[in-house]
């Protein structure tokens, strides 16, 4: 027997968390693996042919059913996958199955917790920028409204491959993340949940599993507007013999906001459980509790900020100062189990209960162009106010299965993955205004005076003009194979039957309406190793998704998408990435005027994306990014015409990155790093009256860490940028970014 040492394996930079060095005996020889990406001369430590991931966490794990993958040293296991440094080695997000990233034939990238540490991330939303062609939700937006883009396209956020149909309560906390996996354009083969496949992309997030070790970390980060966030981590085996893990994660945020009036609260609960006999079978149960509140923030109206030639002061708060907060909430279970019947075949399930709400209450803006609000009702700026409620609530089940096959000969490797899905949503709620009867009265945001409080204006007749009861039913079959020929061309190809169906009861109107479409959808893709460093590969896909918009009158046919893609990935020595060129149209896409659904539209995306890393030593760390992005309008729509450019998507955006670990003793566990985000212009609303200017923000950490102790200073936004972002409300409007803040976080490890 000769014994194949894990502990280079979880070696990593000094900044990064270190798993203890294990050692796996197996036998005699080390696999001899493929020769694709190794840099020249590096020396690989080869996971054993049968890999053992129960020897390293104390569950069988299929993120980690690789076989035949080296691993340069340093790398780390973790219970989402091998990571060295800045970049992950395998996703299951693009396939659900656990394949390198080298031989996908499709753009995805992965964030490492890494990455998140060594950046001083505040929420998912900074996290992701980090990729090309991704543009985050403003932190201040209430959750469930997600306006996160891919492409150019909205993308939706994910929790452990399973779709949140309201992305509710902390969206951005990090205590409970691994990594972050972000597909690009529709992947309809395999996640059909919730209300369909995604069209720009998904941003999944893979949350932190049980280990059979004890360990865990307590920290804090305070900083500028009385920020201050608490966080936990616990990871306790619980039985003697390993069989039962248990992890326990906790995130609370408060803060002020350089925006008047606002006060954020927000939590997020995340216990799992594992039981499983060490070798094979693996059920894991993860609860969520999460929480958010604040006041109701609708961003500023174009004119007065963008445009006009009067000024609107950028930290107003547009409403009473003692505003009521908004809340919204998700409480949930997700239960998984894997299960290894032999080499060959595998079992995996998935499913998901969640309730969820959300309350909204404020003043809202009412313009001459009504909701959007990005014009004044009374020239020269003058708007009017009128109170509103919007209340919802859903439960939802999603559940998915699927079995895999694995087959090799001596010239192929192949797996095979058969799988169907169901979810079931159910959805009722209600807005209501007291425009009519004169709101909260007119208001001059360039001298602005808000001496009327927040009346709630109730669930009544005369008030109420959208109360709707909605199901929403997506289910499907599919088909997928991965073939590996000679180590060198790897094929992807797949079928889905995907089925959609959407009832609404429309309460104020009495209208019934039901949408319901079936169809096939297929996804190829091909990959081919030029040599060992460099790879070409072109993918096709679709997409069907069906509409939620909930609290908006109508039930739209289902959206319909399809991608096509070509581009390359590389490994030279050090340096790796991905560049792509991609197409994206999507029809059926709904144009509303303020809560109501009056057209449909048929948009495109496309353009240029790469994402490099570049890690010359154990010391230094660079990451980066950039797209060009050209969406528009195919066909022209209420109040835009063709070849308007989207809303909120610019042409150029991109992300660098620089991190440095000190090696000389004396500096020993210290790090810095530092990076700016910069994009061009951007539309804010589809009839591209007004534009947001480009900007660009600066970043650094100074950070220190050993083997107890994590600490760090961030500041933000370091040379103070002023500048508006579109601000999705409506469909239009901007929000100021932040100003300079700084951060200062500690923890205890154990």
């Amino acid at each position: 027997m000769q014994a194949v040492g894990f502990s280079a394996i979880a070696q990593t930079a000094p900044s990064a968390t270190q798993l203890p060095a294990i050692e796996v005996q197996t036998t005699a020889k080390k696999v001899s693996a493929a020769k694709k990406f190794r840099p020249k001369g590096a020396k690989v430590a080869a996971i054993p042919k049968e890999p053992a991931p129960e020897a390293v966490f104390g569950a069988y794990n299929p993120a980690l059913d690789l076989k035949n993958l080296e691993l340069p040293p340093g790398t780390t296991l973790t219970t989402a996958g091998p990571v060295d440094g800045y970049r992950a080695l395998s996703a299951v997000s693009a396939t659900k199955t656990a394949t390198p990233l080298s031989d996908i034939p499709q753009s995805i990238q992965v964030i490492p917790k890494s990455v998140i540490k060594d950046q001083g991330s505040l929420g998912v939303g900074e996290v992701i920028q980090n990729v090309s062609g991704v543009i985050a939700t403003n932190d201040v937006r209430t959750p469930g409204y997600d306006f996160i883009t891919v492409r150019g396209f909205e993308a939706e956020q994910w929790v452990d491959g399973l779709g949140v149909f309201y992305n509710l309560g902390h969206r951005d906390a990090l205590a409970n993340i691994e990594r972050i996996e972000i597909l690009k354009g529709p992947n309809a083969i395999l996640y059909g949940g919730g209300n369909g496949a995604p069209i720009g992309g998904a941003v999944n997030v893979i949350s932190k599993m049980p280990t059979n070790r004890a360990g865990g970390e307590f920290g804090v980060t305070v900083g500028s507007e009385s920020y201050a966030r608490p966080y936990f981590d616990i990871d306790q085996p619980i039985s003697a013999d390993g069989s039962v893990l248990f992890r326990l994660t906790g995130d609370y945020a408060a803060k002020d906001s350089f925006i008047e009036v606002i006060e954020s609260e927000r939590y997020s609960i995340n216990p799992t459980l594992t039981l499983t006999n060490k070798v094979d079978t693996t059920l894991t149960i993860q609860g969520r509790a999460t929480h958010w509140q604040q006041q109701e923030y609708q961003g500023l109206p174009a004119v007065g900020t963008v445009a006009g030639d009067f000024d609107i002061r950028r930290t107003l708060f547009v409403g009473p100062q003692d505003a009521p907060a908004s809340s919204t909430d998700i409480r949930g279970i997700t239960t998984s189990f894997d299960h290894k019947a032999n080499d060959a075949i595998s079992v995996h399930a998935k499913a998901r209960w969640s309730e969820a709400g959300f309350r909204q209450l404020g003043q809202l803006l009412v313009g001459s162009d009504g909701f959007r609000a990005n014009e004044p009702l009374l020239p020269p700026s003058s708007w009017l106010l009128t109170n509103t409620i919007l209340d919802q609530n859903e439960t939802e089940f999603v559940a998915t299965a699927n079995v895999q096959v694995k087959t090799a000969t001596e010239l192929t490797k192949s797996t095979f993955l058969l799988g169907a899905d169901y979810s079931h949503i159910t959805d009722e709620g209600f807005i209501a205004w007291d425009a009519p009867f004169g709101g909260a009265g007119i208001v001059d945001l360039q001298s602005p005076s808000f001496p009327t409080p927040y009346v709630n204006p109730g669930d009544t007749p005369a008030t109420t003009f959208g109360s709707s009861e909605k199901t929403f039913v997506n289910e499907g079959l599919y088909l997928q194979a991965q073939i590996s020929v000679a180590d060198r061309v790897h094929l992807l190809g797949g079928l889905r039957l995907a089925h959609v169906d959407i009832s609404a009861n429309d309460r104020v109107t009495g209208v019934l309406d039901a949408v319901s479409e079936t169809r096939l959808l297929p996804r190829v893709g091909a990959l081919f190793d030029l040599d060992r460093h460099v790879s070409v590969y072109a993918s096709y896909s679709q997409g069907l998704k069906g509409q939620p918009l909930i609290s908006h009158s109508g039930a739209p046919a289902p959206e319909h998408s399809e991608q096509k893609e070509v581009g390359l990935k590389f490994a030279w020595g050090d340096f790796s990435g991905t560049a792509a060129i991609f197409e994206i149209v999507r029809s059926n896409v709904p144009v509303l005027d303020g809560f109501v659904t009056v057209d449909t539209s048929e948009e495109r995306s496309r353009g240029f994306e790469t994402d490099l890393i570049w890690q010359p030593s154990r010391n230094w760390r660079v990451l980066a990014s950039y797209s060009f992005t050209d969406a528009v309008l195919l066909e022209p729509t209420t109040g835009a015409a063709a070849g308007n450019r989207l809303a909120a998507v610019p042409e150029h955006s991109g992300r660098l990155w620089v991190h440095h670990a000190f090696e000389p003793p004396a500096l020993r566990g210290w790090s810095m790093g530092a990076g700016v985000y910069a994009v061009s212009d951007q539309a804010i609303e589809y009839g591209n009256s007004y534009f947001a200017d480009g900007y660009f923000k600066i970043d650094a950490r100074l950070g220190y860490d050993n083997e107890t102790i994590s600490a760090g200073l961030s500041i933000k936004n370091l040379t103070d940028e002023e500048y508006f972002v579109p601000y999705d409300y409506f469909r239009g409007r901007v929000a100021p970014a932040e100003p300079r803040m700084v951060y200062g976080t500690i923890s205890y490890k154990y």
